[in-house]
């Protein structure tokens, strides 16, 4: 809805067949406002499909990119998992850009960004994150109907910065065992989950009972990363694991603190504490996801599965463990040899006897 403040008062605009139109409301409130909006937006489309002359009432200013920092803060708080990283990220947009213009922005302001990143020896991948949240913004500016579509369109034409390393760091079979033995006792339950599900850190520590069937050996998650509902499959590790938790009838969290009954804040000391005890180098808590999804690609499970069980969006976020088994690439080819050489060489005897 397109509804912002221009000082105490709130304005309104709406796009029609790529033209901006805006009105001022003259209210302080917005409740009125959004009334005055649909009222107004009614009579626009009427006089637009009836070709009479409308009055563009334009603003007094137009939104500022501190003013739609504002806005999409308020409106990701809530809404997105991401919006701690965006908390911290659009702040520092707003410090590049304070109050300039939605209008003024385009392709050549966003390279021009990056390549001031790049001086600073920023790495791709943070410069990626920059822009898409930066992207993601305009788009949310057009629904808001606060920008055109043609300020969105150069945008998004600024392309991402290549040479970004995606992290695939992943245990093995000797290092788990050692992780394991050395977690503390809290802490164990909450590796081995992550282990056999590749659940993310705070899908772990904010799991509820209400959530795990035992019964049906089934954990089901509502509310991901993605917005999209994910079942998992309880295996006997896990099914042990979680059989012999004491569930304390004071709190649903499956995993939680003694003393707050609450999910635990902060696993990070313990966590040091046994990655050091097994002399694992170069390994954070988020690689026991890359863990549980490399070994299963490595036993042979096909993508498609695994990109279910990790609740990718795209399958090109799980193609970055396909290089892990060779094993169905070689049996893909293998399937060739005997039938199809056979033939040939029965046809060439046959050819042969015909001479």
């Amino acid at each position: 809805m397109g509804i912002y403040k221009q000082g105490n008062i709130f304005w309104v605009s709406k796009c029609i067949n790529g033209k901006q139109y805006y009105k001022s409301t003259g209210s302080t409130l917005k409740m009125e406002a959004k009334a005055f909006f649909e009222s107004w937006v009614y009579e626009l489309k009427e006089q637009v499909k009836n070709s009479k002359p409308i009055i563009k009432e334009e603003p007094t200013k137009q939104t500022t990119f501190k003013e739609l920092a504002i806005q999409y803060l308020e409106w990701v708080n809530g809404r997105q998992k991401s919006y701690n990283v965006k908390k911290y990220i659009v702040p520092i947009l707003v410090k590049k850009f304070d109050n300039k213009k939605l209008s003024d922005f385009n392709g050549i302001l966003i390279e021009n960004l990056q390549s001031d990143y790049l001086k600073n020896n920023f790495k791709p991948a943070y410069i990626n994150k920059i822009i898409t949240i930066l992207k993601h913004m305009f788009s949310k500016a057009l629904d808001w109907e606060l920008i055109t579509d043609d300020i969105l369109m150069k945008i998004r034409k600024a392309k991402a910065i290549k040479g970004e390393i995606k992290r695939l760091r992943y245990l093995l079979d000797d290092e788990i065992d050692r992780l394991i033995s050395n977690c503390d006792s809290y802490l164990k339950p909450i590796v081995i989950a992550a282990l056999n599900t590749g659940m993310r850190k705070s899908e772990i520590l904010h799991l509820t009972w209400e959530r795990v069937d035992l019964k049906n050996r089934i954990i089901l998650l509502d509310i991901t990363k993605n917005g999209e509902r994910r079942e998992i499959p309880i295996n006997d590790t896990l099914f042990n694991t979680l059989s012999g938790i004491i569930r304390n009838l004071k709190t649903d969290y499956v995993f939680y603190n003694p003393e707050t009954l609450k999910p635990f804040f902060d696993i990070e000391r313990v966590w040091q504490r046994a990655i050091k005890k097994s002399r694992i180098l170069d390994f954070h808590f988020h690689d026991l996801r890359h863990t549980f999804a490399s070994r299963l690609i490595m036993a042979g499970i096909d993508l498609t599965t695994v990109k279910e069980l990790l609740g990718h969006k795209d399958i090109k976020m799980t193609l970055r463990y396909s290089h892990l088994s060779q094993a169905h690439i070689k049996n893909a080819v293998n399937i060739l040899d005997k039938k199809h050489y056979n033939f040939i060489i029965v046809n060439e005897n046959e050819n042969i006897n015909k001479l």
